[in-house]
């Protein structure tokens, strides 16, 4: 068997009753790696399938618990020459239901076959035979049996060898070899069934000594776990239940054995009690009666606080049959997905029961049980669904109350058990009368004919009788005219009274600010709404130069704008200006002569004059001074003048912002190396560059019909 549970995958199905399934087998051919498939629904949307299958002549099987429904297999075949021919004669089925047991085989790339999940219980996997120490009343679907121990001759004994195969169960095999002469005396193997336990009996001569030898084809062992699926074990035991030898889900060998181990003469006992059931002293498991049995049974009343208590009675009398209610629990409320329950009661049984996922947390099924008989409820799931098993619950309650509940998880022993048994004794209603207490008083309004006890009495309050109705209603709206309230019903209205039960007059709600001290009161208002905005003193002119948009409410503070100089170091400094406008300042520059007197520094033309030609400011005003000024201002009439006297562009190289010095009215354009304009047409002393990448870049700059270019490095 391949690693089929660390290969297959299953869509989440939790949403929909789990009411069908489908048992899908694969004969690989002498390529299984070649080998994959896919389940699909009426919708295409994939709900099984698996990774490639693993070695040469793989054997898979997949059980799949489907929602009811039309669905498609489809195999594929890497390669594209199929199973069927020429390396092994491969075969695939489809089992929905056991209605189904087709086998195909395919020779090309890929094979898909519709197929249809109808209503079915899923199988149920048991040992079949009534004589057999596992024997599954319940199940429909073979599993290995059990059966007593063989009987042994004489300086014989039984050893009893439980094998719980792992995932891979076919993988496992044993043998007893005596010691020290190694003759093997016992052996198995061919394990199919996962978790199921299968026990062989072995007679050996009591004082001997023999060996255990297991062994993994695969090398790993039992550790199923390890692939995704869930571990084995092999028990060795005596019939005293003794353990001799065990080994679980080690990884390490291919082979492995046993210590030495000896044969004792080990027999259980037998049990012995009372065995008759007319006494108090009777034990129901006892075999051989020891003459135990002393007190005869006598049935009455045995509760001291009922009427007919009978102080002679040792045994409750009860009903010799009555309801009992089993209840399942479900802690997810999605199904118990695999997971089931069975009742038996001698040789009656009812089930199994299983929770769907419509069922959501609890279902509750009625069945009728003897008193005072033994019940045992079976707990099974399919294989070991451990996961499963954990959200599965149940309870059995009666007349009595509870007598019998279990689940989470009780795959909880080394060796696992298949079914897991719960067992209780139901006991029904008993012929005890107890005293009923009331109130004896005839004209009290709780007055009780059946009560045997005084108890408590009740009475009518003011303005009601014993009904709780009104004496008085005149309107009749449930309340005592004597109780009646006059006031405002509407919830809506300010003066709503919630206590009023006759109507009157109402108020409208007026919301907004109450309180007169704050910028926004409203004097209409009666329901505060925390609307109010204190007085903020300010000025509230927006064109005022201490306009404050804060303020609500002018205190007659504000200033208008006066623009002018406000550089006290200028010639036409203007002592009233509160609004800059510094562009307008006069400065003397200093220079012994000018084109007017004064000279103002900021005459662009003269400040260029003088750059270029210092001796224009320091000395005197020459007619190389005047010519110069008249270029500038009449417009420079040479692309050299301007390059060498008027334009610069700095810093270069530069890592953003590129300094822009020439005359007003200049203009710059920055062409990429690709000839496309990256920056447009700024007039300003700036150039931004920051935004580009690194590079070379030409700056076109336009001045009067005359263009200089210059290149600039970003970096």
């Amino acid at each position: 068997m391949q690693r089929l549970i660390g290969l297959i995958f299953l869509m989440p199905l939790f949403a929909v009753a789990q009411q069908g399934w489908v048992s899908i087998a694969i004969q690989g051919d002498a390529y299984g790696g070649e080998t994959t498939w896919l389940v699909r629904d009426s919708s295409n949307a994939i709900v099984a399938g698996s990774a490639p299958l693993q070695g040469e002549y793989p054997y898979v099987e997949a059980f799949l618990p489907l929602p009811l429904g039309e669905y498609t297999f489809t195999i594929y075949d890497s390669f594209g020459d199929g199973i069927c021919c020429g390396f092994g004669e491969g075969w695939f089925s489809i089992n929905t239901c056991e209605l189904d047991t087709t086998v195909y085989d395919f020779s090309t790339s890929e094979q898909t076959i519709p197929f249809e999940v109808l209503a079915c219980p899923p199988p149920i996997f048991g040992c079949m035979q009534a004589g057999a120490i596992n024997y599954h009343p319940w199940a429909n679907a073979p599993a290995p049996c059990d059966f007593p121990p063989v009987q042994c001759e004489e300086g014989y004994n039984n050893i009893l060898v439980t094998v719980t195969p792992d995932t891979y169960a076919a993988e496992i095999s044993w043998d007893l070899m005596t010691f020290p002469d190694g003759e093997i005396v016992a052996e198995g193997s061919g394990y199919s069934i996962v978790g199921a336990p299968v026990v062989e009996a072995v007679c050996l001569p009591v004082g001997s000594e023999f060996k255990v030898n297991v062994y993994d084809t695969f090398g790993d062992g039992m550790c199923g776990s390890c692939y995704g699926g869930v571990d084995g074990n092999l028990f060795v035991s005596n019939l005293c239940g003794d353990e001799l030898y065990y080994v679980g889900d080690t990884t390490q060998y291919e082979s492995i054995g046993s210590d030495i181990i000896v044969v004792d003469p080990c027999f259980p006992p037998i049990p012995q009690g009372c065995t008759d059931s007319w006494f108090t002293e009777y034990d129901p498991a006892a075999v051989i009666d020891d003459g135990s049995c002393q007190t005869e049974v006598i049935l009455g009343c045995t509760d001291p606080d009922a009427i007919n208590f009978n102080e002679d009675a040792n045994t409750l009398e009860t009903e010799d049959n009555c309801d009992f209610t089993l209840t399942l629990t479900d802690g997810a409320g999605d199904g118990w997905f695999g997971s089931w329950v069975g009742v038996q009661q001698g040789d009656e049984i009812w089930g199994p029961f299983t929770m769907y996922p419509a069922d959501e947390f609890e279902k509750e099924i009625q069945i009728p049980l003897y008193s005072g008989e033994a019940v045992n409820v079976m707990f099974f799931t399919q294989g070991n669904a451990e996961t499963t098993a954990s959200q599965c619950g149940f309870y059995f309650d009666g007349p009595n109350g509870v007598f019998m509940e279990g689940g989470t998880n009780p795959w909880s022993d080394a060796i696992k058990k298949f079914p897991f048994k719960y067992e209780g004794v139901p006991v029904c209603g008993d012929f005890c009368v107890l005293g009923v207490e009331g109130c004896t008083l005839s004209f009290a309004c709780n007055y009780n004919p059946a009560a045997n006890v005084d108890g408590d009495c009740t009475f009518p309050i003011e303005y009601y009788g014993c009904d709780n109705e009104c004496i008085n209603d005149t309107d009749g709206d449930g309340v005592c005219d004597e109780l009646e309230v006059v006031g405002c019903q509407d919830p809506t209205a300010f003066n709503y009274n919630e206590s009023a039960t006759d109507p009157a007059e109402c108020e409208e709600v007026v919301f907004g600010c109450t309180d007169p001290t704050m910028f926004n009161y409203n004097e209409l208002a009666n329901t505060e709404n925390n609307s109010c905005i204190p007085f903020i003193y300010g000025c509230t002119i927006p064109e005022a130069i201490n306009y404050d948009p804060m303020a609500n409410t002018n205190n007659g503070s504000c200033e208008l704008p006066m623009p002018g100089c406000m550089d006290p170091d200028a010639a036409n400094y203007n002592v009233y200006a509160n609004v800059p406008a510094n562009e307008e300042c006069l400065y003397d520059a200093g220079c012994i002569t000018g084109p007017g007197e004064p000279y103002w520094a900021n005459d662009f033309c003269y400040s260029w004059v003088i750059e270029v030609d210092p001796y224009c400011c320091e000395v005197g005003w020459d007619a190389v001074c005047i010519e110069m000024y008249e270029y500038c201002s009449q417009g420079v009439t040479s692309v050299e003048d301007v390059a060498m006297g008027l334009i610069h562009l700095y810093p270069n190289p530069t890592s953003g912002v590129i300094n822009f010095q020439g005359p007003v009215g200049a203009f710059a354009d920055v062409y990429s190396h690709s000839g496309q304009v990256v920056v447009s047409c700024t007039s300003g002393r700036e150039i931004d560059l920051r935004s580009l990448p690194n590079g070379l870049y030409e700056v076109v700059i336009s001045y009067k019909g005359r263009i200089v270019v210059e290149r600039i490095v970003k970096q």
